[in-house]
């Protein structure tokens, strides 16, 4: 399907849902003589798509330095932004839509209008002056913002409510845009100084006592410093990215020999995968389910290296300047989805499918099969 086909369908949608026609620019704000005192950042997508979000906050933080900034997100995502430097006021909604838990449906859509509910109340009463959709595709949470009378909102125009956007920039078509590009076409149409720009970086939250503790304790040291590790992170959102436990056991069995590996996870499949990895091993840490989510970023600042598959391991790793050595499957395009930094490289086979948008992938999986622990470790040179 062409980017012109995909149009015609979301503008047939709008049309079905009422929602067209326009956009009530007449009542934007212009923001050079108004800026917001408070602004609304909304993205109800996964922790990946989130840490790469974080890096318009120094932007929107240098244009308008005395401006609150407010974010709505899943509560799958929340730890990301918690405690955040530059973010004040976080909001949780759960669309339904992209709910991984194995609940039934009644009960996404039930926790859905409960978290927008609440959401919803706390956004009116705070009195957002901008906000800003970040998905650009449904489960935008748009109309969120629509619904709480926010007088200036921006979102993408290939979202299906964009009639409830004032300011809206097409998403490009271009693959070999950066995700953290696109986000950058969204800043550009509210107009203000592009030299802003240049501060886009993904940020997280510094270390705090209890991290470094975490960290300290799997190694068994009391100071970070006093031990060198890498970190192997075998998951994904789709099981389809992911390598063998085979591969990534022959690259730790190579790193091990010269510093420990902590290898991390989370959930049933990642822990017997690491366990597969590990058995018998030494300098090979099981932290699957043992780190918290500021453990593991911690852990990950604090590494040689992050080795790892699609995941938003690589975006941590970029947003802490780790140096990374990622696989990247096909599916949805490693141009896209790749974490923006110079310390990061991507592993993939280029195949005429790809992108294939296929979210659980194919049998065959070209696009990853076939590499190597080698091939994995060679882009680091003599590091074993």
């Amino acid at each position: 399907m062409d980017a012109a086909q995909k149009r015609a369908i979301k503008r047939a949608a709008r049309i079905v849902l009422g929602m067209l026609p326009g956009k009530g620019s007449a009542h934007a704000l212009a923001l050079e003589d108004s800026a917001p005192r408070r602004i609304l950042l909304l993205n109800g997508a996964h922790i990946g798509d989130v840490v790469i979000s974080t890096s318009i906050l120094p932007v929107l933080r240098s244009a308008f330095p005395n401006a609150e900034i407010g974010y709505v997100l899943g509560s799958w995502s929340k730890m990301v932004l918690a405690d955040h430097p530059d973010v004040n006021h976080l909001h949780v909604v759960d669309h339904w839509f992209l709910n991984r838990a194995t609940i039934p449906l009644h009960s996404k859509l039930s926790q859905y209008r409960r978290t927008r509910s609440q959401a919803l109340k706390d956004i009116k009463s705070l009195g957002y002056d901008l906000s800003l959709c970040l998905h650009p595709f449904y489960s935008d949470l748009l109309r969120l913002s629509s619904d709480a009378g926010i007088p200036l909102r921006a979102a993408f125009d290939e979202s299906i409510f964009s009639a409830h956007a004032h300011i809206t920039s097409v998403y490009p078509d271009n693959l070999f845009i950066t995700q953290g590009d696109c986000l950058s076409e969204l800043i550009r149409a509210l107009g203000i100084d592009p030299a802003y720009l240049k501060k886009r970086k993904a940020t997280l939250a510094p270390d705090t006592e209890q991290s470094r503790n975490e960290v300290c304790n799997l190694l068994q040291v009391s100071d970070l410093a006093q031990s060198r590790h890498s970190v192997i992170h075998v998951g994904s959102g789709a099981p389809a990215r992911e390598l063998s436990p085979h591969v990534w056991r022959e690259v730790a069995s190579k790193l091990s020999k010269d510093h420990t590996v902590i290898l991390t996870g989370k959930g049933p499949r990642d822990e017997a995968n690491i366990k597969i990895i590990t058995d018998g091993l030494s300098n090979c840490i099981d932290a699957a389910g043992k780190l918290s989510w500021r453990g593991f970023v911690t852990a990950v600042r604090h590494a040689d290296v992050l080795y790892g598959v699609e995941s938003m391991a690589g975006h941590v790793a970029a947003a802490v300047e780790t140096r990374s050595v990622l696989v990247y499957a096909g599916t949805a395009g490693p141009a896209r989805w790749r974490p923006e930094s110079k310390l990061s490289t991507i592993w993939t086979n280029h195949v005429r499918c790809a992108p294939c948008g296929l979210i659980q992938g194919c049998e065959e999986m070209s696009c990853i099969r076939g590499i190597t622990a080698e091939d994995i470790l060679n882009p680091l040179g003599p590091v074993y």
